[in-house]
């Protein structure tokens, strides 16, 4: 585990380092053009300012897929492969699965006794899951007809679009706070970017 953060720390570290200092630069060029000439960013802000929704891309992806028909036509070859999947996912969490290897291969995370329980719980709910996929799989191959009640209850239909609508609306507040008072957000970015680039400055020292 310490390896594999130490191989992320060495390999993020610069592009995060480059990614600071663009956009401390960029920080500090702005504030000074705001102190400047303030109406030039204005439009600067107005040509870059586009809306893109994410509502149409995402649209045939809210459309439901209806299965059922193909599950039923083939519902034999369907049930054993679920019945089979599960019966292979039994063997491996009951007889060859060890949380203590989890725990000693995540030792550097947490608790060893914590990180112990949540593996142990993370087990039993797998091992229920796929008892009840057997028993899915079985019905499934020999009667499928059972399971028109389950499936009427879970076959429902849940949208994030309403959910996500408050998300799709734009909030032009910030740009007229920055239009009221162009100086003092312009000396605000200068005083940070500047810092940014003393700090990222010194690290290299």
């Amino acid at each position: 585990m310490k390896a594999i953060v130490d191989l992320a720390v060495i390999t993020l570290a610069p592009v995060l380092y480059v990614l600071l200092l663009g956009g401390a630069i960029l920080g500090l060029a702005i504030g000074i053009t705001l102190l400047v000439d303030s109406e030039r960013v204005m439009r600067w802000n107005a040509a870059l300012n586009r809306w893109y929704s994410t509502r149409q891309a995402f649209q045939k992806l809210e459309e439901p897929i209806d299965v059922k028909r193909v599950i039923y036509r083939w519902h034999r070859v369907a049930g054993v492969l679920v019945f089979a999947g599960a019966i292979f996912t039994l063997d491996v969490l009951v007889f060859t699965y060890h949380s203590g290897a989890l725990v000693r291969a995540f030792r550097g995370v947490g608790n060893p006794v914590i990180l112990g329980i949540l593996f142990e719980t993370m087990r039993i709910v797998l091992i229920i899951g796929n008892v009840a996929a057997v028993v899915a799989g079985a019905i499934l191959c020999f009667r499928p007809s059972l399971l028109k009640g389950v499936e009427t209850v879970g076959d429902r239909y849940y949208s994030g679009r309403e959910a996500m609508k408050p998300l799709e609306v734009m909030h032009y507040q910030p740009d007229e706070f920055v239009r009221g008072r162009p100086k003092l957000v312009g000396t605000v970015l200068i005083i940070g970017s500047a810092y940014v680039m003393i700090v990222l400055g010194l690290l290299l020292f």
